[in-house]
């Protein structure tokens, strides 16, 4: 193997882009990720009218917007092979579109809806069911009535199985040679509390106890992607949820305003290394670092020319700049007197959570909160 660090000027082929949409009945996934797509599509290859790859579990769902995007390249996904065997919506299935989609040159496709790979017939969970079966059935055979099998023991090896298919999946997903939608349904979640203190009443797997949906998906897809979004029937295709968004893309992302071409294209300017997008993340940088400052100083320099123009700019991490700035605050007012001051929760503190605790009942809470997450997952 031949290992060669290429410079960064030498390097010229634009960046891919991996955008999730996630919502539930009536957000809008659709016929957003067909406008952003037309934005990418467009930019990147400088053509009005640039084709639009669209992998469509739906029973071609997409095709009712045939009309309004005539550029659309229609793949019908189903559970069922040429020979009319049922083969599901398995991994290897599922590279094999993107292979085709690269093999086509198409600037842009759209898989929607990715939920099947995950929950759908021969998806991740039915794959982790039937490894499940099968080596508590192995169990039982080797405990021949001697002993009780439990086959809440059997699930983490049972993912052991699967997850690494499915991660290569996703792996061939991040190294995709054309830009990837990738749409995916969500559940709504219980919630506890009223009004603003609202939450969730159970872990998703955004990590937010905000976000009042759950991406029927792996947990971890949405953290690969280059922006996350999760779309609410209250806004049809506006950004309201935000699970992941970097500060090139902040001011793109308007929870008011629905996403469209203009979306895309800003974007597929960011992966040609052009337009707004790293001015703007320079600019958040720089803001904060006046924010670390304290209140005081982020406010003269926000009077100044200088922050009355970058005011539109900022807009998108106002609360994260005052919240630097109160800390700052804080820290500042703080007494030098005593040096281990806040340093920390006293050695009483400290083992509070256990006291009266055992280390059998703590090393049970251990497990049992690894095997929440491993669910969660």
């Amino acid at each position: 193997m031949t290992i060669r660090f290429i410079p960064v000027h030498e390097i010229t082929e634009p960046r891919t882009i991996a955008l999730g949409l996630s919502g539930g009945s009536g957000t809008g996934k659709t016929f957003t990720a067909l406008r952003v797509a037309r934005g990418i599509a467009e930019s990147m290859t400088g053509k009005k009218g640039a084709p639009i790859g669209y992998v469509d579990t739906e029973n071609k769902r997409a095709l009712h917007y045939k009309e309004a995007f005539p550029e659309m390249m229609h793949f019908d996904f189903t559970a069922i092979n040429d020979d009319g065997e049922l083969v599901g919506f398995g991994v290897d299935r599922w590279i094999e579109v993107i292979d085709a989609a690269e093999a086509a040159k198409l600037p842009v496709v759209i898989l929607d809806s990715f939920s099947h790979a995950w929950e759908g017939i021969g998806g991740v969970l039915d794959e982790q069911a039937l490894a499940l079966d099968r080596l508590v059935e192995q169990a039982q055979k080797r405990a021949n009535g001697r002993y009780e099998i439990d086959p809440s023991k059997f699930g983490q090896l049972a993912w052991a199985e699967v997850k690494p298919k499915y991660r290569r999946l996703i792996d061939r997903i991040v190294r995709a040679k054309t830009n990837i939608i990738i749409c995916t349904r969500a559940k709504p979640v219980m919630q506890k509390g009223f009004g603003d203190k609202a939450e969730n009443a159970r872990a998703t797997k955004t990590r937010r106890k905000d976000v009042p949906w759950d991406p029927a998906s792996d947990g971890d897809l949405m953290f690969e992607m280059t922006a996350m979004i999760i779309l609410d029937p209250v806004a049809p295709g506006c950004p309201v949820h935000q699970i992941k968004v970097s500060d090139q893309f902040k001011n793109l992302f308007d929870p008011r305003r629905p996403m469209g071409e203009m979306t895309g294209a800003a974007m597929a300017e960011w992966a040609k290394g052009e337009g707004e997008a790293q001015r703007q993340k320079e600019m958040m940088d720089f803001a904060r670092e006046k924010a670390r400052a304290g209140s005081d100083a982020f406010k003269a320099w926000w009077a100044t020319d200088e922050g009355k123009a970058a005011r539109p700019m900022l807009r998108p991490i106002m609360d994260e700049i005052q919240q630097i700035a109160a800390d700052a605050d804080k820290a500042a007012a703080q007494s030098d007197d005593d040096p281990f001051a806040n340093e920390g929760p006293a050695d009483e503190q400290r083992g509070e959570a256990f006291n009266g605790t055992d280390e059998d009942e703590i090393a049970k809470r251990v497990r049992d909160e690894t095997n929440a997450m491993a669910a969660a997952a």
